[in-house]
């Protein structure tokens, strides 16, 4: 069981955010918002509890995010980056589970 505490619970929403924001990225539009908006929380989280996530990839998400909103790219440059992307929430999601259930 979680203890809910305000860590916990913050850890929580970071948690299911991401795991929406990793739906929205491949059911709408590149050019899509609301991932920046995402961005801007998950950034503030990783300043806040420095030793939980690896800032690396979150800052390699965020600039795979803002290639993706200004679109000036296609084929297969346009999905690798979308790949990188992936990649770093799914790390995201790792050590959110991780730090929930115990082994981070």
């Amino acid at each position: 069981m979680i203890a809910p505490t305000t860590f916990n619970i913050t850890t929580l929403l970071v948690l299911a955010i991401t795991i929406w924001v990793l739906a929205v990225r491949y059911r709408t539009r590149p050019d899509n918002n609301w991932p920046l908006f995402y961005y801007i929380a998950l950034v503030a989280y990783t300043k806040k509890f420095e030793d939980v996530i690896d800032p690396g990839f979150v800052f390699v998400a965020v600039v795979g995010a803002l290639l993706l909103r200004f679109e000036f790219m296609s084929g297969w440059v346009l999905k690798a980056v979308m790949y990188i992307e992936t990649a770093c929430l799914a790390y995201v999601i790792l050590r959110c589970l991780q730090v929930l259930f115990g082994s981070g």
